[in-house]
């Protein structure tokens, strides 16, 4: 089941993410840049409210000062946090990856976990004086609106964007 929130057409291809595996850590080389997945246990966390810290850090470490790197960061934080505030679950996995669209790279990076929540991850329009709610919509921003979500077959929810990853790939993903 897939739910995409974007001005552009639905992107092709399948987008099915592996099962999680508990504790896991590992780069995965791919071509240059290279890419990575994490997952973290939430109970092995001194406090929750680290996680989005924790998953800058890391995408620090796999990208290092790629061009993307600071709108990646505030995906990631806006992705995690919302893993942690809806999600339930006892562990949030983070990959980013390349991959290639329409003959433009991109950097796709995908947040996932256990999906719990029965709600569907979308922009709300947040009352004035509301601090939460506008996360999304940052994220549909920076992405041009190449961000979504979807259900893997054992029910993991996972949200992912699409940056690009070349300073030459101007326009989103189509």
């Amino acid at each position: 089941m897939t739910q995409r929130y974007s001005r552009q057409k639905a992107r092709p291809g399948n987008r099915s993410q592996p099962k999680s595996v508990s504790g896991m850590q590992a780069a995965v080389a791919s071509d240059p840049p290279c890419a990575g997945i994490r997952v973290w246990m939430l109970r092995e966390l001194d406090q929750k409210r680290q996680l989005p810290r924790l998953a800058r850090r890391e995408l620090r470490r796999w990208v290092g000062d790629h061009p993307a790197l600071d709108d990646l960061e505030l995906i990631v934080s806006e992705l995690m946090t919302n893993a942690l505030v809806h999600g339930g679950g006892a562990w949030v996995r983070l990959s980013l990856r390349s991959e290639e669209v329409g003959g433009r790279r991109y950097w796709r990076l995908a947040v996932l976990d256990p999906g719990r929540s029965a709600s569907v991850p979308m922009p709300r329009m947040p009352a004035l004086g509301e601090i939460r709610g506008r996360g999304l919509w940052l994220v549909n921003e920076l992405t041009g609106g190449c961000w979504g979500t979807e259900l893997t077959q054992v029910g993991e929810r996972v949200v992912w964007a699409l940056l690009p990853l070349d300073e030459r790939s101007e326009e989103p993903a189509t």
